[in-house]
């Protein structure tokens, strides 16, 4: 059998329930073994009222911005078929599928899949007074919608899924790490990062993670990790999660050279 880079390296999977499992196949693949246990949870919001005013007034805006594909996801239960959108924006190109499987191709898609990389992808397109919908979730960073402001635009935030802390699996996680049993931790938001550390804070956790590499999708996700103190071994130059499992190929490919 062919030997792969993660082979037998058991990898903690924390995102959310539904966008786990093809975290976790793509890991497989990898010759990795997945754990998951969701430190997230996300659904939509109760309240809908201010999402219907704007889906009834949807032709007013200049452009339609997604900040994740849950964005995409919880947005669309609002919108008919027919409707014509805006000019559509996107933070990255997981995103940018999540459109593309209802047939709209998004204007825009940065390089760099963060929001200031949307930022500055919309800087030469975005005129003052040009009305934006910025649609999110509960948690998203104010940084695009400031940056978006400071270009002349008129912005209006609309919250259409929440993100909420899972510490159900407590128990597990905490006995997994006692056992030894998890060799590389996966973070894919702040929200995952927020959501360990509440288990962990309960406890003396450093010495629970020192043989554990920990990798992070993306510089906002890291900084939220170094931000509680823990080490950084792993962070993708594509912030997706392809990006992530080559660079922790790469990472033991390395240390097996060492």
């Amino acid at each position: 059998m062919k030997h792969l880079p993660l082979s037998g390296k058991t990898v903690l999977v924390t995102r959310e329930k539904e966008q786990a499992r093809a975290f976790s196949e793509q890991l497989k693949k990898a010759g990795a073994i997945p754990l998951e246990i969701p430190l997230i949870s996300v659904s939509a919001v109760s309240e809908t009222k201010e999402i219907k005013e704007c889906v009834r007034h949807l032709s007013r805006y200049d452009w339609l911005v997604f900040t994740s594909a849950n964005g995409v996801r919880f947005f669309f239960t609002f919108i008919r078929d027919t409707m014509p959108l805006p000019n559509v924006a996107v933070v990255g190109k997981k995103t940018a599928t999540a459109l593309e499987k209802r047939g709209i191709t998004p204007s825009v898609v940065p390089d760099e899949f963060i929001a200031e990389g949307l930022a500055e992808a919309m800087k030469s397109l975005v005129k003052p007074n040009d009305r934006v919908l910025l649609v999110k979730g509960n948690l998203a960073r104010p940084a695009l919608k400031e940056s978006l402001v400071h270009l002349g635009a008129d912005v209006t935030d609309l919250v259409v899924y929440e993100t909420k802390m899972n510490d159900s699996s407590k128990a597990q996680l905490l006995d997994l790490l006692k056992k030894n049993a998890i060799d590389i931790l996966t973070f894919t938001s702040p929200s995952t990062v927020e959501s360990f550390m509440n288990v962990m804070n309960e406890i003396k956790w450093e010495p629970l993670l020192a043989h554990c590499v920990i990798a992070c999708i993306g510089p906002v996700t890291k900084q939220a990790a170094e931000n509680v103190g823990l080490m950084v071994h792993i962070c993708p130059e594509q912030y997706t999660i392809d990006g992530m499992i080559k660079a922790m190929e790469t990472f033991f490919q390395m240390e097996g050279k060492q």
